[in-house]
């Protein structure tokens, strides 16, 4: 079981596990929580959840909303 250092670096053992062939037989810890996948959905699904984690850790934001003013 790899042990957590960040979200980014997670999701490259994920993927590397995944190139191999071993993501599903392998556990992932996370802080105090280990984690294993079932499926290559929920795969997909947890890289998708670290690629925000990734965003959230690095500051980098997206605006989803422009404000017009009126005229």
């Amino acid at each position: 079981m790899a042990d957590f250092t960040t979200w980014a670096a997670l999701k490259t053992a994920i993927l590397n596990d995944l190139s191999n062939g071993s993501v599903l037989t392998k556990a992932y810890s996370v802080r105090d929580r280990s984690r294993t996948f079932h499926s290559l959905k929920e795969v997909k699904e947890f890289c998708e959840f670290c690629d925000m984690q990734t965003m959230a850790e690095s500051g980098t934001r997206t605006n989803l909303v422009a404000f017009k003013r009126p005229d």
